[in-house]
């Protein structure tokens, strides 16, 4: 079986270019922030010029996977009410339709390494250690918190309030 691996372009989530230059397309991040205190950057993403509408979210970040009409990136998403959770999604956005789709679960951090086939795989730590490495299917619907994941993230922001 022939392996198709693509990997990240260069950069980190918090250093990566604000702009590719791919076969007949523009790839441009703009109005870089960081998505929380020292977190990683987001922002609005261009294609050719057209902004990739992604309401209900702060911005994608970087750095990038392309792969043929397709790039792989983290959308990140602040808290709007008590029910969401701040964290990133790793997205699909078809370029020639400006359009995204969720891949997978919610993390804190995502940074891309590489595609490999079907697998998507990335840290979900900046330390990039092999305990961090995880592995998603591109072909994966999108999976919200269940309620577990909900009370466990709940006791760590107060346990965080608690020791600071």
């Amino acid at each position: 079986m022939k392996k198709n691996i693509v990997y990240a372009e260069m950069g980190n989530p918090w250093r990566f270019p604000s702009s590719y230059e791919v076969t007949s397309c523009r790839i441009q991040f703009n109005n870089l922030h960081n998505f929380a205190k020292e977190g990683p950057l987001c922002g609005n993403l261009y294609i050719n010029g057209e902004n990739v509408k992604c309401p209900f979210y702060n911005g994608f970040g970087g750095p990038i996977l392309l792969n043929g009409d397709f790039i792989y990136l983290p959308l990140y998403q602040v808290k709007k009410n008590w029910k969401d959770i701040v964290g990133g999604y790793l997205v699909e956005v078809e370029m020639s339709k400006l359009s995204f789709r969720v891949i997978g679960h919610k993390q804190e951090i995502i940074y891309l390494d590489h595609l490999d086939n079907d697998n998507l795989y990335y840290y979900n730590s900046w330390e990039k250690s092999s305990k961090d490495l995880k592995i998603v299917n591109i072909n994966e619907r999108a999976q919200s918190f269940t309620l577990k994941d909900k009370i466990f993230y709940i006791a760590n922001q107060i346990l965080k309030i608690i020791m600071t």
